[in-house]
């Protein structure tokens, strides 16, 4: 087994995607998020554990280290105003893993609950 790495752009990128989806699903629940977004609330939570996964395995980090990382990226994320653009494609990225899941069938991995 060889030693965690650190996180590349790319898997940076991805949890940033996933804390802008997120932040999204928390402002669609409060009803304080633009009407013309795509609804990303249950998907959302299927692709962070996708991605989390991936970033897991390619990396080799804890799975809480990358569960902790996408939560902080969440809250500072939210701070911020919406980014339409941004928005967009982080939502574009998501639909297309999703479907690439749903075609190779591969199991969704498990949730991961706080303690």
């Amino acid at each position: 087994m060889s030693a965690p790495s650190a996180l590349t752009e790319t898997h940076q990128s991805d949890i940033a995607c996933v804390a802008t989806l997120a932040t999204l699903a928390e402002r669609q629940r409060l009803g304080t998020a633009p009407s013309d977004l795509p609804n990303v609330g249950q998907s959302g939570k299927r692709w962070a554990g996708i991605v989390g996964s991936r970033i897991t395995e390619q990396s080799g980090q804890p799975r809480e280290l990358v569960a902790v990382a996408m939560a902080e990226a969440a809250k500072a994320e939210f701070q911020r105003p919406s980014d339409p653009a941004a928005i967009n494609t982080c939502a574009m990225q998501m639909s297309q893993e999703l479907a690439t899941a749903d075609i190779s069938d591969q199991p969704l991995p498990k949730p991961v609950t706080s303690k």
